[in-house]
């Protein structure tokens, strides 16, 4: 990523036989097996493409008309099927949804359904890791299934926490989330099948907050007899505890990629089997953290704008990064080099330095340029052309 990169495979809008002006996006993927769209005033295509080699997997499958719709979304639910929501202006209308099988490129459903892109009151779709799940404030959390019906329930807030709308990060995403249940505690529950994943902790302790990690999840909680003191343990997917790091703390859910508590003098990172990384003074701010490889990077400044960065093997501190690149701009690394938007279509960032490798040239007065990472695959859509950027010859 040190070199500014080329076009690798690439596909045309007249290549899928889409109408001029077509504008082509990626919406989920499945592994490497990207989900796209073909947009147009009049309605939208779905298509798959493998992203490591620019080959089709299915479709193009026309999905209806644009015609008086407010929001249109797709999300992949339980691989591989895909869903697919039109959202019209009237909030009382059922909306309509399609579920198509990305192995063989079938319709598998298409109908009306309760289900809503965008909504205040009606089932508000979310993508969580490989499913979906339907929010309803104030009422819970729902499954979807193959009728775009409503189908689990986990009674709560119908509330995801603020970090599960988090900036993109190199870790898979989990299949459990989180959700207040209305009362103290969260509840932690997979949104595969809905069921509830309880941590393996003595009946008597009260639960308080929970925050998912790669490879399981963490929570705040108070014995029975000591309501002063909050701990906090770590568990696996399965709900059996991993570690149990301080006597005193409270977890740090800016930091998602490594779990990070906060103790009375210092900030403490470790690895979700309890392992410590790094110490940090309490006086890092510490809003906002992310793993990039080897490093560690927190937030120094409340408008995220400074990022301190720490070995993980050593625990000795770099060079501070300054900018949106390594927050709400930044897309994808390969551990030494990182990618974000911002100004650009795209530019690299040398970690060790914090110095601009590289940026694409931007669009032109009759050119309309994004790039987007899919999996492990850098793309780049220049009006009606998809490509992949690699590394040069």
């Amino acid at each position: 990523m040190r070199r500014e990169p080329v076009p690798g495979w690439t596909i045309t809008s007249n290549d899928l036989n889409f109408p001029p002006g077509t504008v082509m996006r990626p919406v989920r993927n499945i592994g490497d097996r990207g989900i796209f769209l073909g947009i147009t005033d009049e309605g939208w295509w779905l298509f798959g493409l493998n992203v490591s080699n620019g080959q089709r997997t299915f479709g193009p499958i026309r999905l209806g008309s644009a015609e008086e719709a407010t929001d249109f979304d797709c999300y992949v639910n339980g691989p591989p099927m895909v869903l697919c929501v039109r959202q019209g202006a009237d909030q009382g209308a059922r909306s309509t949804a399609w579920i198509v099988d990305t192995v063989s490129g079938e319709i598998a459903f298409e109908g009306l359904s309760d289900l809503r892109v965008y909504s205040q009151d009606q089932p508000q779709l979310e993508q969580i890791g490989d499913y979906v799940v339907a929010r309803v404030a104030g009422s819970g959390m729902y499954g979807v299934g193959e009728r775009a019906e409503l189908t689990w329930f986990v009674p709560g807030g119908g509330v995801l926490p603020a970090y599960f709308e988090t900036w993109a990060r190199d870790s898979s995403p989990s299949n459990l989330a989180v959700q207040s249940s209305g009362g103290v505690a969260d509840v932690v529950f997979s949104v595969a099948d809905g069921s509830i994943v309880a941590p393996s902790l003595p009946k008597d302790v009260e639960l308080e907050r929970a925050v998912v990690y790669p490879g399981g999840f963490g929570y705040e909680y108070s014995l029975a007899d000591d309501f002063s003191t909050t701990r906090v343990a770590f568990f696996d997917d399965k709900g059996t505890q991993l570690s149990e790091p301080v006597p005193d703390g409270r977890i740090e859910d800016g930091s998602l990629d490594l779990p990070m508590v906060s103790t009375a003098t210092s900030r403490l990172v470790f690895t979700i089997d309890g392992r410590q990384l790094l110490q940090l003074p309490a006086s890092v701010a510490a809003s906002e953290a992310r793993r990039i490889g080897g490093r560690f990077f927190v937030t120094t400044t409340s408008d995220e704008q400074k990022w301190q960065q720490f070995d993980l093997g050593t625990g000795t501190t770099g060079k501070t990064c300054e900018g949106d690149s390594l927050g709400s701009y930044y897309i994808a690394s390969d551990g030494d080099v990182a990618i974000a938007l911002g100004g650009a279509p795209a530019h690299a960032i040398d970690l060790a330095t914090c110095e601009t490798l590289w940026a694409l040239a931007r669009s032109g007065p009759t050119e309309a340029k994004e790039v987007w990472k899919v999996h492990t695959t850098l793309i780049q859509r220049t009006n009606d052309r998809l490509f992949s950027l690699v590394p040069p010859a």
